[in-house]
Protein backbone atom coordinates (compact mmCIF):
# COMPACT_ATOMS: atom_id res chain seq x y z
CA UNK A 1 0.00 0.00 0.00
CA UNK A 2 2.93 2.25 0.36
CA UNK A 3 3.73 1.84 -3.11
CA UNK A 4 0.24 2.95 -4.23
CA UNK A 5 0.46 6.07 -1.77
CA UNK A 6 3.50 6.83 -3.68
CA UNK A 7 1.90 6.90 -7.14
CA UNK A 8 -1.35 9.08 -5.72
CA UNK A 9 1.23 11.62 -4.30
CA UNK A 10 3.36 11.61 -7.33
CA UNK A 11 0.47 12.34 -9.71
CA UNK A 12 -1.06 15.16 -7.58
CA UNK A 13 2.70 16.80 -7.51
CA UNK A 14 2.15 16.55 -11.40
CA UNK A 15 -0.78 18.22 -11.84
CA UNK A 16 0.55 20.86 -9.35
CA UNK A 17 3.30 21.48 -11.66
CA UNK A 18 1.19 21.33 -14.86
CA UNK A 19 -1.01 23.98 -13.63
CA UNK A 20 1.80 26.02 -12.79
CA UNK A 21 3.89 25.95 -16.14
CA UNK A 22 4.00 29.58 -17.95
CA UNK A 23 4.58 28.58 -21.11
CA UNK A 24 2.48 25.76 -23.23
CA UNK A 25 -0.24 26.18 -20.97
CA UNK A 26 -2.80 24.28 -22.42
CA UNK A 27 -0.80 20.82 -23.43
CA UNK A 28 1.01 20.92 -19.85
CA UNK A 29 -3.00 21.08 -18.03
CA UNK A 30 -4.56 19.01 -20.31
CA UNK A 31 -1.65 16.15 -19.09
CA UNK A 32 -2.01 17.54 -15.64
CA UNK A 33 -6.00 16.71 -15.94
CA UNK A 34 -5.69 13.53 -17.44
CA UNK A 35 -3.16 12.37 -14.83
CA UNK A 36 -5.68 13.82 -12.30
CA UNK A 37 -8.02 12.13 -13.42
CA UNK A 38 -5.94 8.62 -14.10
CA UNK A 39 -5.19 8.19 -9.94
CA UNK A 40 -9.30 8.42 -8.81
CA UNK A 41 -9.16 4.41 -8.82
CA UNK A 42 -6.07 4.55 -7.11
CA UNK A 43 -7.56 6.99 -4.26
CA UNK A 44 -10.72 4.11 -3.75
CA UNK A 45 -8.42 1.60 -3.91
CA UNK A 46 -6.45 3.71 -0.67
CA UNK A 47 -9.41 4.15 0.64
CA UNK A 48 -10.42 0.46 1.00
CA UNK A 49 -7.55 -0.36 2.62
CA UNK A 50 -6.12 -3.65 3.45
CA UNK A 51 -9.45 -5.55 2.64
CA UNK A 52 -8.38 -4.91 -1.28
CA UNK A 53 -4.53 -6.62 -1.21
CA UNK A 54 -3.45 -6.04 -5.03
CA UNK A 55 -2.76 -9.08 -6.63
CA UNK A 56 1.25 -9.31 -8.49
CA UNK A 57 -0.54 -8.70 -11.73
CA UNK A 58 -2.15 -5.55 -10.60
CA UNK A 59 1.18 -4.57 -8.91
CA UNK A 60 3.04 -4.92 -11.87
CA UNK A 61 0.85 -2.37 -13.86
CA UNK A 62 0.72 0.15 -11.28
CA UNK A 63 5.25 -0.23 -10.88
CA UNK A 64 4.34 0.70 -14.86
CA UNK A 65 1.78 3.65 -14.07
CA UNK A 66 4.37 4.95 -11.81
CA UNK A 67 7.34 4.71 -14.46
CA UNK A 68 5.25 6.23 -16.68
CA UNK A 69 4.11 9.00 -14.35
CA UNK A 70 7.97 9.84 -13.55
CA UNK A 71 8.94 10.05 -16.66
CA UNK A 72 6.33 12.82 -17.25
CA UNK A 73 7.53 14.29 -14.66
CA UNK A 74 10.95 14.66 -15.74
CA UNK A 75 9.50 15.80 -18.78
CA UNK A 76 7.81 18.75 -17.02
CA UNK A 77 11.19 19.35 -15.33
CA UNK A 78 12.85 19.86 -18.31
CA UNK A 79 10.25 22.12 -20.47
CA UNK A 80 9.88 24.39 -17.06
CA UNK A 81 13.34 26.07 -18.60
CA UNK A 82 12.11 28.91 -21.30
CA UNK A 83 15.29 28.46 -23.32
CA UNK A 84 14.21 24.20 -23.83
CA UNK A 85 10.74 24.82 -24.31
CA UNK A 86 11.63 27.53 -27.05
CA UNK A 87 14.27 25.03 -28.49
CA UNK A 88 11.18 22.61 -28.84
CA UNK A 89 9.26 24.57 -30.61
CA UNK A 90 11.05 26.59 -33.26
CA UNK A 91 13.01 22.70 -33.53
CA UNK A 92 9.50 21.31 -35.72
CA UNK A 93 6.34 22.81 -36.78
CA UNK A 94 3.88 19.57 -35.89
CA UNK A 95 5.53 18.54 -32.64
CA UNK A 96 3.72 17.63 -29.52
CA UNK A 97 4.80 18.44 -26.07
CA UNK A 98 4.15 15.22 -23.98
CA UNK A 99 3.43 12.58 -27.32
CA UNK A 100 5.61 9.92 -25.69
CA UNK A 101 4.69 10.39 -22.37
CA UNK A 102 0.87 10.26 -23.14
CA UNK A 103 1.45 7.32 -25.08
CA UNK A 104 2.51 5.26 -22.43
CA UNK A 105 0.01 6.80 -19.97
CA UNK A 106 -2.61 5.53 -22.28
CA UNK A 107 -1.20 1.80 -23.06
CA UNK A 108 -0.55 1.29 -18.97
CA UNK A 109 -4.08 2.19 -18.09
CA UNK A 110 -5.80 0.68 -20.57
CA UNK A 111 -4.01 -2.62 -18.73
CA UNK A 112 -4.21 -1.50 -14.91
CA UNK A 113 -8.01 -0.20 -15.29
CA UNK A 114 -8.99 -3.61 -17.11
CA UNK A 115 -7.20 -5.44 -13.77
CA UNK A 116 -8.62 -2.52 -11.52
CA UNK A 117 -12.14 -3.71 -13.08
CA UNK A 118 -11.75 -7.37 -13.09
CA UNK A 119 -9.86 -8.20 -9.58
CA UNK A 120 -11.45 -5.18 -7.30
CA UNK A 121 -14.62 -4.64 -8.90
CA UNK A 122 -13.84 -1.01 -9.45
CA UNK A 123 -15.99 0.89 -12.01
CA UNK A 124 -13.47 3.19 -13.90
CA UNK A 125 -14.42 5.32 -16.90
CA UNK A 126 -12.84 5.10 -20.31
CA UNK A 127 -9.51 7.83 -20.78
CA UNK A 128 -11.12 9.17 -23.74
CA UNK A 129 -14.29 10.48 -23.98
CA UNK A 130 -15.35 12.05 -27.39
CA UNK A 131 -12.29 13.27 -29.34
CA UNK A 132 -9.26 10.89 -28.57
CA UNK A 133 -6.22 11.82 -26.50
CA UNK A 134 -4.10 12.36 -30.35
CA UNK A 135 -6.81 14.74 -31.15
CA UNK A 136 -6.74 16.46 -28.10
CA UNK A 137 -2.92 16.78 -28.34
CA UNK A 138 -2.97 18.05 -31.48
CA UNK A 139 -5.12 20.77 -31.22
CA UNK A 140 -3.41 21.90 -27.76
CA UNK A 141 -0.53 22.24 -29.60
CA UNK A 142 -1.54 24.11 -32.48
CA UNK A 143 -2.80 26.53 -29.46
CA UNK A 144 0.43 26.55 -27.67
CA UNK A 145 2.72 27.17 -30.96
CA UNK A 146 0.18 30.21 -31.88
CA UNK A 147 0.37 32.19 -28.82
CA UNK A 148 4.39 31.46 -28.48
CA UNK A 149 4.46 33.21 -31.96
CA UNK A 150 2.71 35.60 -30.39
CA UNK A 151 4.51 36.24 -27.37
CA UNK A 152 7.59 36.18 -29.57
CA UNK A 153 6.70 39.07 -31.78
CA UNK A 154 5.48 41.37 -28.54
CA UNK A 155 9.16 40.42 -27.03
CA UNK A 156 10.44 41.38 -30.15
CA UNK A 157 8.99 44.38 -30.46
CA UNK A 158 9.91 45.38 -26.86
CA UNK A 159 13.63 44.68 -27.30
CA UNK A 160 13.53 46.64 -30.06
CA UNK A 161 11.74 49.64 -28.69
CA UNK A 162 14.29 49.57 -25.41
CA UNK A 163 17.61 49.21 -27.95
CA UNK A 164 16.06 52.52 -29.37
CA UNK A 165 15.61 54.08 -25.92
CA UNK A 166 18.94 53.14 -24.99
CA UNK A 167 20.23 55.13 -28.06
CA UNK A 168 18.16 57.89 -27.06
CA UNK A 169 19.60 58.24 -23.46
CA UNK A 170 22.86 57.89 -24.86
CA UNK A 171 22.52 60.39 -27.30
CA UNK A 172 21.09 62.47 -24.50
CA UNK A 173 23.80 61.98 -22.08
CA UNK A 174 26.51 62.80 -24.84
CA UNK A 175 24.27 66.19 -25.30
CA UNK A 176 24.16 66.91 -21.51
CA UNK A 177 28.29 66.11 -21.29
CA UNK A 178 29.32 68.37 -23.70
CA UNK A 179 27.16 70.72 -22.35
CA UNK A 180 28.48 70.22 -19.13
CA UNK A 181 32.38 70.58 -20.39
CA UNK A 182 31.79 73.25 -22.55
CA UNK A 183 30.60 75.37 -19.62
CA UNK A 184 33.07 74.32 -17.30
CA UNK A 185 36.20 75.86 -18.17
CA UNK A 186 34.65 79.04 -16.24
CA UNK A 187 33.30 79.30 -12.40
CA UNK A 188 29.47 80.50 -12.05
CA UNK A 189 31.45 84.07 -10.60
CA UNK A 190 33.58 84.21 -14.11
CA UNK A 191 30.09 83.75 -15.88
CA UNK A 192 28.63 85.99 -13.93
CA UNK A 193 31.57 88.42 -14.10
CA UNK A 194 31.92 88.15 -17.48
CA UNK A 195 27.81 89.09 -17.74
CA UNK A 196 28.32 92.27 -15.76
CA UNK A 197 31.17 93.92 -18.35
CA UNK A 198 28.06 93.77 -20.55
CA UNK A 199 25.58 95.39 -18.74
CA UNK A 200 25.13 98.99 -18.53
CA UNK A 201 25.56 101.13 -15.31
CA UNK A 202 22.09 102.16 -14.83
CA UNK A 203 19.74 99.33 -16.41
CA UNK A 204 16.18 98.40 -16.42
CA UNK A 205 17.06 96.59 -12.80
CA UNK A 206 18.19 99.56 -11.31
CA UNK A 207 21.86 98.41 -9.91
CA UNK A 208 24.75 99.64 -11.24
CA UNK A 209 27.55 97.19 -12.06
CA UNK A 210 29.28 97.16 -8.57
CA UNK A 211 25.88 96.46 -7.52
CA UNK A 212 25.60 93.12 -9.64
CA UNK A 213 28.98 92.13 -8.65
CA UNK A 214 28.06 91.96 -5.03
CA UNK A 215 24.73 90.19 -5.67
CA UNK A 216 26.58 87.45 -7.85
CA UNK A 217 30.05 87.43 -6.36
CA UNK A 218 28.71 87.56 -2.34
CA UNK A 219 25.29 86.68 -2.14
CA UNK A 220 25.33 84.29 -4.77
CA UNK A 221 22.07 85.34 -6.46
CA UNK A 222 20.93 83.66 -9.56
CA UNK A 223 19.08 84.76 -12.38
CA UNK A 224 15.13 84.67 -11.87
CA UNK A 225 13.72 81.42 -13.39
CA UNK A 226 10.27 82.32 -15.63
CA UNK A 227 6.90 82.37 -13.68
CA UNK A 228 5.77 79.12 -15.84
CA UNK A 229 8.57 76.97 -14.69
CA UNK A 230 7.81 73.88 -12.81
CA UNK A 231 9.04 73.33 -9.59
CA UNK A 232 10.43 70.04 -10.09
CA UNK A 233 12.56 71.50 -13.61
CA UNK A 234 13.39 74.63 -11.13
CA UNK A 235 15.08 72.90 -8.25
CA UNK A 236 16.96 70.37 -11.06
CA UNK A 237 17.94 73.73 -12.76
CA UNK A 238 18.91 75.15 -9.25
CA UNK A 239 21.11 72.26 -8.92
CA UNK A 240 23.12 72.65 -11.76
CA UNK A 241 24.08 76.03 -11.62
CA UNK A 242 25.11 75.70 -8.11
CA UNK A 243 27.89 78.05 -7.13
CA UNK A 244 29.97 74.78 -5.62
CA UNK A 245 31.22 73.33 -8.51
CA UNK A 246 31.00 69.52 -5.89
CA UNK A 247 27.47 70.14 -5.29
CA UNK A 248 25.84 69.74 -8.63
CA UNK A 249 24.91 66.52 -9.83
CA UNK A 250 26.40 64.58 -12.63
CA UNK A 251 24.51 63.61 -15.70
CA UNK A 252 23.46 60.35 -14.57
CA UNK A 253 21.72 61.91 -11.69
CA UNK A 254 20.35 64.47 -13.99
CA UNK A 255 19.11 62.16 -16.12
CA UNK A 256 17.54 60.13 -13.40
CA UNK A 257 15.67 63.18 -12.22
CA UNK A 258 14.78 64.27 -15.38
CA UNK A 259 13.16 61.27 -16.23
CA UNK A 260 11.45 61.39 -12.82
CA UNK A 261 10.10 64.76 -13.73
CA UNK A 262 8.88 63.64 -17.76
CA UNK A 263 7.05 60.79 -15.84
Amino acid sequence: MENLKHIITLGQVIHKRCEEMKYCKKQCRRLGHRVLGLIKPLEMLQDQGKRSVPSEKLTTAMNRFKAALEEANGEIEKFSNRSNICRFLTASQDKILFKDVNRKLSDVWKELSLLLQVEQRMPVSPISQGASWAQEDQQDADEDRRAFQMLRRDNEKIEASLRRLEINMKEIKETLRQSLESSSGKSPLEISRFKVKNVKTGSASGCNSEEIRKLVSVEREQEPLGEDCPSELREIIDQCRAHDPSLRPSVDEILKKLSTFSK
